[in-house]
């Protein structure tokens, strides 16, 4: 790990005590995360790359991803576990990553920054996810790792049109045959052609309505479910 990183780790924190579907989810971030910004590592990423530090932030599309996973025992079905290893995309804090482990699932958390992966694995730790049942490894869409999953999860990774090719290049990579990608989106308008070029990329895509009440508030969004096109079911 980066000595950024590691100045982010021990930089104060706060929690986040959540409530999903009656169950307690506590997740530790970054006091300030806007001072992310003024990183030298963050700005020279940012010149070669575009990079966003958007990881420290309780994202409603995750705590949506969260509460489907927990109670998506009929529409959508969760996949069964037994002993199964779900991968989680741009985990940032592990809301759903964390969700999935609690139903038995191997977690493998993956994210393009090493602080949100060491933030993921802390998170999981916290909320009672054995260390025998989970990963936290950095990884770039571009370079993913060798080997498939029957279950990916990702959450808020579709804001920008740009990145959609290289999440479905390496959703074609990491999905088993037989698998599902379970994709949520707050009804971004940046998501709004996702569904047609995930077929143009060899997926079925279905989209499944989310929607969860915090506070007096009711958050709405998208869940698309991906299979390679060539299944029978």
């Amino acid at each position: 790990m980066n000595d950024s990183s590691s100045a982010v780790q021990e930089g104060a924190t706060r929690r986040h005590v959540l409530n999903i579907c009656g169950q307690r989810l506590e997740l530790i971030a970054p006091d300030n995360p806007d001072a992310l910004l003024d990183d030298p590592l963050v700005e020279q990423r940012y010149r070669l790359d575009n990079y966003m530090p958007y990881w420290p932030v309780v994202w409603p599309a995750g705590l949506m991803l969260a509460q489907a996973i927990l109670t998506g025992t009929d529409s959508p079905p969760v996949p069964p576990s037994s002993g199964g290893a779900v991968l989680e995309l741009g985990c940032g804090l592990g809301a759903a990553g964390i969700a999935a482990g609690g139903r038995g699932w191997h977690v493998t958390f993956t994210d393009y920054d090493a602080q949100a992966v060491a933030f993921a694995r802390r998170n999981a730790l916290l909320n009672g996810i054995p260390p025998d049942r989970m990963d936290a490894l950095e990884m770039d869409w571009r370079k993913p790792l060798a080997k498939t999953f029957s279950w990916i999860i990702a959450a808020d990774v579709l804001y920008e049109r740009r990145l959609h090719p290289l999440l479905l290049t390496a959703l074609g990579q990491l999905l088993a045959l037989g698998g599902c990608a379970w994709i949520s989106d707050p009804l971004r308008n940046s998501a709004q052609d996702f569904p047609l070029a995930a077929v143009a990329a060899g997926f079925a895509c279905t989209e499944v309505p989310l929607e969860r009440g915090e506070q007096g508030l009711l958050q709405k969004g998208t869940l698309y479910i991906l299979r390679h096109a060539k299944q029978r079911f």
